[in-house]
């Protein structure tokens, strides 16, 4: 019998959605060096939070290009 526990696995927040175009994702992808070191990922994901009230946005909620949430925008 193995040690691993049983039960349902956990599960990782998913980053919100955003407002930018799939030419706008692909610039930045295409501009970031392929050896990067993902801090975030170190971490155990990243928290995306709104600039302005501070509340952490997942997905489904949408964070916007000024850094705001769907309810400060």
């Amino acid at each position: 019998m193995s040690n691993k526990e049983r039960g349902r696995p956990t599960v990782n927040k998913l980053p919100p959605r955003i407002d930018a175009t799939p030419e706008a994702i692909a610039q930045v992808f295409l501009r970031t060096p392929p050896d990067r070191d993902w801090e975030y990922l170190k971490k155990g994901g990243a928290d995306y939070s709104c600039s302005e009230c501070g509340r952490v946005v997942n997905y489904p909620d949408t964070l916007y290009e000024s850094g705001k949430c769907s309810n400060c925008e």
